[in-house]
């Protein structure tokens, strides 16, 4: 990893990479970035080892000594919530109260949106981060938490049917 970064030009900060491990074993990178990795990683490594990744990129960026020694050696995984099919929510239940073990709960809808089919990032409704002593105790606890979430939402009408959202067409658009 470390020539592949190199190569792109990162020198100091964060950097993003993503491999695929083909079935022989081959690994492939497929993507380098200069950023920190998506789906609240910062957070989780706030929580899990004490350490605000934040601050420590920008002394980095400033060129000051970042604030790296890890206070705490836990673990942390996050679960995405997400919906099968596109509809309108009409319920939410159940959702985890954030607290010690749980440090993170989000939630992007509400009742009565419009919400999607898992297909793209944008498309999670919400997300629960937790913390624990090991990597089976978080994962046990996430899967628990993400069990306990009820989500209920309405299809929407079939395709031209009453009330059925259609898109605008391009020349009403432009016109």
């Amino acid at each position: 990893m470390r020539t592949a970064i190199r190569a792109v030009g990162i020198r100091n900060g964060a950097s993003h990479t993503e491999v695929d491990i083909g079935p022989a074993g081959r690994c492939t990178v497929i993507e380098i970035a200069a950023r920190l990795g998506a789906g609240h990683i910062g957070t989780l490594l706030q929580h899990a080892l004490a350490i605000d990744i934040f601050a420590a990129l920008l002394d980095v960026a400033l060129d000051r000594p970042a604030a790296l020694t890890s206070t705490t050696r836990e673990h942390a995984t996050v679960r995405f919530i997400t919906n099968p099919h596109t509809g309108r929510l009409t319920s939410l239940s159940r959702l985890p109260e954030q607290g010690p073990g749980v440090p993170l709960v989000r939630w992007r809808a509400a009742v009565g949106d419009l919400v999607h089919a898992a297909r793209a990032n944008t498309d999670r409704l919400g997300c629960v981060g937790v913390t624990g002593s090991d990597a089976d105790e978080v994962e046990e606890r996430a899967d628990a938490l993400g069990r306990q979430i009820r989500i209920e939402v309405e299809p929407l009408p079939a395709a031209g049917g009453p009330g059925q959202v259609r898109p605008a067409r391009t020349a009403a658009i432009a016109g």
